[in-house]
């Protein structure tokens, strides 16, 4: 995906206002480096050349790459718009793909969009959202130099209002962003912008979408494209009440107080909102200090007689309805180690096959409409095995069972088929039984995704006749890649 024609800077600037501090030193998510370096390492998969860096005058980062060049800002307090003319008197190339460090969300499969743009069309490509220009994730052509130090020169300072004379005078052109493309965009300028991206509902991941362009020739011909995706976030909370663990809850981040109360009245914990003295969140932390999901504590009234050690014995919530005897999040992160390196492969056209013989194998889902269905194929789409549930964790449970009887753990070159969304669970427990390769008819969860990238499985979301998306584990499919 990396280009020999473009170089890549990225816009550092220096401490924010707004936000407090220094917004390139930022931890976005749990366990990931400073923002600067994870943008750098989203620029480094577009180019093979070496990278810019725009920093304020007197700023420091440590820990840079050794093909990495600091590129201090010629004009202090001029903004990003002395920071772009700083980048492109540096510049070697024809074209230079720009991006802020508070913009986190961005995709290199969008960067990657805009980079082809500009190099078939031969201009520069900014994105633009309704009637709002995006220009610091865009690609600018090294001619406009001359132009922009004429605006600095001027003490024009507007990169929106220098973006739309630029396209007007078709030195630039637009790249319209689309409704899914959109959050790609949210920055970062306040502590509470920082929160939202940690705790939002969605998070975007780079896929591989395989789809059809025909209906009508047979067999259909897919060919994958990079995009962004955006996936359902999927995070654990630990609920403790009095500091004991009781349960740990797998849910999309957001309104957990709320979660709290309603899962303590529902399981009889309580009975009025006067029983809650507090419900209080932090994060957990490991013994290396790293933080795993979150807590929340809840402290009870005064004669509030809970049982808790009956409810801790038997109580464990997740989004795909339950594993049983669960209380901590260290425990549901279970120690599997990642799959091997193994040669197995899947046609496109054998994945495809799949939904129709899945439908087929549901007898009880035709008389009822209400269970969900596991399925375990070889590797050439032949079916093994097929159990339905009510709970779509209990029919993957019954496959592995199944397995465990017949001793064919670990299930070695086989592939399954869920029926509906796909959870962190339903990976881990794909795992625990040493199936490399699981597809779904619905999405995945943010978690599915990030654990499946990690423990080397392939894993394929909304399966389709005609189309699929693949997440992650792209060597075992067989199939045209453009």
């Amino acid at each position: 995906m990396s280009s020999d024609q473009t170089a890549a800077a990225l816009l550092v600037g220096g401490k924010s206002s707004r936000m407090g501090e220094d917004k390139s030193l930022l931890i976005c998510e749990a366990g990931e480096s400073a923002l600067y370096l994870t943008q750098l390492a989203k620029l480094r998969q577009l180019t093979t050349l070496p990278l810019l860096v725009s920093i304020r005058s007197g700023q420091k980062l440590s820990d840079l790459p050794g093909d990495v060049e600091m590129v201090c800002d010629q004009v202090a307090e001029q903004g990003p718009l002395s920071a772009l003319a700083s980048c492109l008197e540096h510049c070697q190339t024809e074209f230079l793909l720009v991006l802020a460090v508070d913009l986190p969300q961005i995709s290199p499969a969008f960067l990657h969009s805009l980079i082809n743009q500009a190099e078939q069309s031969g201009q520069g490509v900014v994105p633009r959202s309704g009637r709002h220009w995006e220009p610091l994730a865009a690609v600018y052509p090294r001619s406009l130099l001359a132009k922009i130090k004429e605006h600095l020169a001027a003490g024009q300072l507007s990169l929106q209002k220098f973006i739309r004379e630029a396209v007007e005078q078709q030195q630039l052109i637009e790249r319209q962003v689309s409704d899914a493309e959109k959050p790609l965009f949210a920055n970062l300028n306040t502590q509470q912008d920082l929160q939202n991206l940690k705790y939002g509902e969605v998070l975007s991941f780079d896929i591989e979408q395989w789809k059809s362009s025909t209906t009508t020739t047979l067999p259909l011909d897919l060919t994958p494209s990079t995009q962004p995706d955006l996936v359902a976030v999927e995070e654990p909370v630990e609920l403790r009440i009095e500091g004991k663990s009781i349960a740990v809850l797998m849910r999309t981040p957001g309104h957990d107080r709320e979660l709290a109360a309603g899962f303590l009245l529902s399981e009889n914990v309580i009975r009025h909102a006067d029983d809650l003295f507090e419900i209080s969140q932090c994060q957990n932390t490991q013994s290396d200090d790293a933080p795993q999901g979150h807590v929340l504590d809840v402290l009870l009234k005064k004669g509030n007689c809970a049982e808790l050690d009956q409810l801790s014995r038997h109580v464990f919530t997740s989004s795909s309805c339950g594993v049983c005897g669960k209380t901590s999040i260290d425990s549901v992160f279970q120690s599997f180690p990642p799959l091997p390196q193994d040669n197995m492969q899947v046609t496109v056209q054998d994945l495809l096959s799949l939904p129709a013989q899945l439908k087929q194998q549901q007898k009880n889902f035709h008389q009822t409409g209400g269970l969900h269905a596991s399925a375990l194929f070889s590797t050439d789409g032949q079916l093994l095995v097929i159990r339905e549930d009510v709970g779509r964790h209990n029919a993957l449970d019954k496959i592995i069972g199944h397995a465990l009887l017949e001793n064919t753990i670990p299930l070695k070159n086989t592939l399954l088929l869920l029926s509906g969304r796909i959870s962190f669970e339903l990976m881990q427990k794909a795992l625990a039984a040493g199936i490399p390769f699981v597809a779904g008819l619905s999405a995945p969860s943010s978690l599915a995704v990030k654990f499946a990238r990690q423990s080397g499985q392939t894993l394929i979301g909304f399966l389709r006749q005609q189309s699929f998306n693949l997440y992650a584990g792209e060597q075992r499919m067989n199939g045209n890649r453009s």
